[in-house]
């Protein structure tokens, strides 16, 4: 078991080693190549430099002040145009959040109306009760925004039942 154990560390061992061996040759061949194509693309741009500069040619751009005065113009009437773009589309946007507020506020009414005739209900039975009993009721009445949370609402209106029941 012994001399297993000694050949299977042996082999590994070799393996390993020529793993790297390989690994090194591999690697050296592929800086050779690296260098050889970055040697092909600098001989490349020294053939494509010149050192006279005299050889370049430019192009003269003139233009009158006719020109100048027509294409400020013509900047000038895009900038109007664009504007007035802006300024139908951000009406559109006004009219479709107006819109959705307004729907919003309806469904929120809607969903309000049965809690409130619930807790009116409880309300006008707490009153006959309490004038069957001729004794007094205190009453706390809570002023409520509009803009609050219809959930936030019914629960306000669940604390009042509570409260009653007790």
């Amino acid at each position: 078991m012994a001399s297993f154990k000694k050949l299977l560390f042996l082999a590994s061992l070799a393996g390993a080693a020529a793993a790297g061996v390989s690994y090194v040759l591999k690697y050296k061949g592929y800086q050779k190549e690296l260098e050889g194509e970055f040697k092909d693309f600098d001989d490349e741009l020294d053939e494509n430099t010149d050192d006279n500069p005299s050889d370049r040619k430019y192009t003269e751009l003139k233009s009158s002040t006719d020109e100048f005065v027509t294409a400020a113009k013509d900047t000038a009437n895009s900038a109007k145009g664009m504007a007035s773009a802006a300024k139908e589309v951000l009406k559109g946007v006004a009219n479709i959040v107006s819109d959705n507020v307004a729907a919003a506020t309806d469904v929120a009414k809607d969903s309000a109306k049965p809690i409130f005739d619930k807790a009116k209900d409880k309300f006008d039975k707490a009153t006959k009760k309490s004038e069957d009993d001729d004794s007094e009721v205190e009453v706390d009445f809570y002023e409520m925004n509009p803009d609050e949370d219809k959930k936030d609402l019914a629960q306000k209106i669940d604390d009042v039942l509570e409260d009653d029941k007790k």
